[in-house]
């Protein structure tokens, strides 16, 4: 389908959710082997890591950048964390991944008609930051690393001297963020299963206090995440009614966020990418109605 064919103020809205986000890079395979471009992606954290992909129209990229390097090196782990200072190796992901090992599509990405929106945590405030203008290739990934820098497993990035952590902190699920840029019709893809609802750790609690102390904001809309996300939920459950968002998740059980079994993720990204496939007429019917 040529993007012409899809309503500007239609858009696809991505969950993030680490590896789990395996599901999502399915579900965009599944459209650019289609050639069927959504024009707004509203996304975070490996949501966004997924989305950069489609942006750039390199199918299967997510294969060789974060599945077929665990069968000879993890980047994600304990040893990790211990050489890193982060459980996921942010430099291998951000910098020699893209850059020298599976080179992305920088100039497909920046000559490409989408409009993709990421945003972090500022920890300062406790709000999210958006960003939907990249300078440069460093300026991308920078921006990129923050919205997937979860707290405790990688270290606050800086971007304009502002600290800055994983965007799911503050807004997991960004479809309020989506229908205020004037999407009228979205495609919200889900990492967890249907009945999932967030809970507040308070061992995790703990530890934010601790290490996070100099960022009580942080602290606040951390302790308040779980309502936050469920009450998201919520907002989607309705739109859903109203056909207003088609909802999209996974079927199979959802796997870890850390999960570093080669098979299991290459499943999670199969039944994506067969989610998509079972409704694409629904899905592709469903936006052209925008």
């Amino acid at each position: 389908m040529e993007e012409a064919d899809i309503k500007l103020k239609s858009g696809i809205v991505l969950e993030g959710g680490a590896l789990r986000s395996i599901f999502s890079a399915g579900v965009l395979d599944c459209f650019l082997e289609k050639d069927f471009h959504i024009p707004n992606i509203v996304t975070l954290s490996a949501g966004a890591y997924a989305a950069l992909n489609y942006v750039s129209k390199q199918k299967g990229r997510i294969i060789k950048t974060n599945v077929e390097p665990l069968k000879s090196k993890s980047y994600v782990g304990l040893k990790t964390l211990l050489r890193t200072g982060s459980l996921f190796d942010m430099d291998y992901l951000f910098d020699k991944v893209p850059n020298e090992l599976v080179p992305f599509d920088y100039e497909r990405f920046f000559a490409s008609d989408q409009h993709l929106w990421m945003h972090a945590t500022n920890c300062q405030t406790g709000k999210a930051i958006y960003y939907d203008t990249f300078e440069n290739k460093e300026r991308l990934m920078e921006i990129c690393r923050a919205s997937n820098s979860m707290p405790f497993i990688a270290p606050i990035v800086k971007i304009d001297e502002m600290p800055l952590l994983d965007g799911g902190m503050c807004d997991a699920i960004p479809i309020e963020k989506a229908m205020e840029l004037g999407i009228e019709k979205a495609v919200v893809v889900f990492t967890r299963n249907k009945g999932y609802r967030k809970k507040t750790s308070r061992f995790y609690m703990f530890w934010m206090r601790l290490i996070y102390r100099k960022y009580p904001e942080l602290i606040q809309i951390v302790q308040n995440r779980a309502d936050h996300y469920n009450a998201t939920l919520e907002i989607i459950e309705r739109l859903e009614r109203e056909k207003r968002v088609l909802v999209l998740r996974p079927e199979l059980p959802a796997i870890s966020n850390r999960e570093t079994n080669t098979d299991k993720l290459l499943k999670f990204y199969d039944h994506g990418y067969q989610v998509a496939q079972s409704r694409f007429h629904e899905i592709k019917q469903f936006l052209a109605d925008t």
